[in-house]
């Protein structure tokens, strides 16, 4: 997805030069410059990522430039990538220490002060109301962090300025994720939105498929070998899974008036939810998310859903799967109810993403469990690691570029990534997703497998603007109806729609 992301031996080097570091309050320039020659900002010394270098000039100067960032209020939000926290009690978290420690290198560096300035709260429609009011007021801020979900889908882009050609904003560089980047631009030419390290969040919306080691082998009659070995083999198919899911159920007495009656309380081969939010995962994270749709050197975007043989087929057996399976079971629950649930050891398996393993119930489970990328539609295919829309990504209102700020701003932006990259993402990939949430070896190898194969896909993303064309595939799938005629009656509207769209944009940019 980026490019040598997995450096081992230079990640854990730097991770250990991280927690060596003691906690410190925010401090002032001149405080630092003793620990320098010449009172100048540095580059750590060593190999590896901690030491890799940026475009930005060695003696920078914003002279106090205050910076106010609005992101969206949330613990995830705040903590993992915008104001962190240095609570050295019993609450202590790493991560959000290097956010900290990462607002102040960058502060100290440029000579600038960043304000974080969280929403009024974080729910999704307020949330992506008040930055449309900003938007469309004027509101000043210098840039703002949020959810796709609470941005994108808004018709915003022609609001924003373009950051792939400001003054120190270097999209080439390792701690930009290029592939979503591209995802995420309208025209292949501007990028009014952008993704890279700082942005912690969304590692924990990657696709990430769940076992219950326990279960797998007193249900299933296999091990967590045989799963991970399916993986290794590209031979962990929705076919495969279906094959042990259909007949994957036990009834229990948790609730004796359903005995002998599928409910609630019984052990379950797969859970999904009541919406079609789980189903659309499984709809992402496979080759069709990514065959879906074409785009040319001019941006020009170009459904491909009707006729697709490989719709069709993805479509037949998920239909297998949750409407011809003993063992497929629709929770009323959804998100934090169907982890707790999995966690007390309702279902063997459960599809989710990678924000499970740092839940409260998942730490407290005292069942061992596994982790797997989603299965493919055929043996062979490469993963597909849908990234959520609820990830987030940063953009800049056209208004910093009227009052001149966008050089000050694009050099904050760049060093926020490119400090995350060298200090922030070593304690949260190496230490806590591959070391304290992953349990085993193998868990900590599919994981890498998982962000690998990341991915955002253009018509996902922008799906507001195509008729909601690949949301309504998981609603016809969860609905049972024919997914076929759906495409055909919508297909021609959902063109002319994202066509509209586009246009728009690039006219107005």
């Amino acid at each position: 997805m980026r490019n040598n992301f997995v450096r081992k031996t230079a990640l854990l080097l730097a991770l250990l030069m991280l927690l060596s570091v003691a906690v410190f309050a925010a401090c002032g320039k001149e405080e630092q410059k003793d620990n320098t020659d010449d009172g100048k900002w540095h580059l750590p010394e060593g190999d590896g990522r901690e030491s890799t270098p940026d475009g930005l000039p060695e003696d920078i100067d914003l002279e106090g430039y205050e910076a106010s960032a609005f992101y969206r209020y949330g613990d995830w939000y705040n903590f993992y990538e915008c104001e962190g926290s240095i609570d050295t009690g019993e609450n202590f978290n790493s991560v959000y220490q290097a956010v900290y420690e990462r607002n102040r290198s960058v502060e100290w560096r440029l000579n600038c002060k960043i304000n974080w300035v969280p929403s009024n709260s974080g729910d999704l429609g307020e949330t992506a109301s008040q930055i449309s009011l900003i938007m469309q007021t004027m509101e000043y801020y210098d840039f703002i962090n949020s959810t796709n979900n609470t941005m994108i889908t808004h018709g915003l882009n022609a609001l924003l300025c373009d950051l792939s050609d400001t003054e120190y904003i270097d999209l080439g560089q390792p701690w930009w994720w290029d592939d979503v980047n591209n995802a995420l631009s309208v025209d292949n030419y501007r990028y009014n939105y952008i993704v890279g390290d700082m942005h912690i969040v969304n590692f924990m919306k990657m696709s990430a498929f769940y076992f219950n080691t326990e279960l797998v082998e007193s249900m299933l009659k296999k091990d967590k070998d045989y799963l991970y070995g399916l993986v290794d083999d590209k031979k962990w198919t929705i076919e495969q899974l279906y094959t042990m899911v259909r007949t994957l159920y036990k009834d229990t007495t948790v609730n004796p008036d359903m005995t002998n009656k599928r409910d609630q309380g019984d052990v379950f081969g797969m859970v999904y939810s009541e919406s079609a939010e789980t189903v659309n995962q499984f709809v992402f994270s496979t080759k069709v998310a990514q065959n879906t749709y074409e785009r040319d050197d001019n941006g020009v975007v170009t459904l491909k859903l009707r006729g697709n043989e490989d719709v069709v087929r993805l479509v037949e057996v998920m239909r297998k799967l949750y409407h011809e399976s003993e063992g497929s079971w629709q929770s009323t629950g959804f998100d934090g109810n169907m982890i707790k649930e999995f966690s007390e050891g309702n279902y063997v398996f459960f599809p989710q993403r990678l924000s499970a393993a740092p839940s409260n119930y998942m730490r407290d489970m005292k069942t061992d469990y596994g982790i797997l990328p989603y299965p493919t539609l055929d043996e062979g295919d490469d993963y597909v690691s849908d990234i959520q829309g609820s990830s987030t990504s940063l953009c800049v209102q056209g208004i910093v570029e009227l009052e001149d700020n966008l050089d000050a701003v694009s050099a904050i932006i760049e060093a926020l990534c490119a400090e995350a990259y060298r200090s922030t993402t070593v304690p949260f990939y190496e230490l806590a997703m591959k070391a304290k949430y992953a349990r085993d070896d193998d868990a900590s190898r599919m994981i890498d497998i998982i962000y690998e194969s990341a991915h955002k896909s253009f018509v996902i993303e922008y799906g507001s603007y195509a008729s909601g064309i690949m949301n309504k595939m998981g609603n016809a799938i969860m609905s049972n109806s024919d997914v076929t005629s759906m495409i055909d009656s919508i297909h021609d509207a959902a063109q002319n729609s994202l066509n509209a769209f586009i246009a728009k944009v690039v006219k107005e940019s």
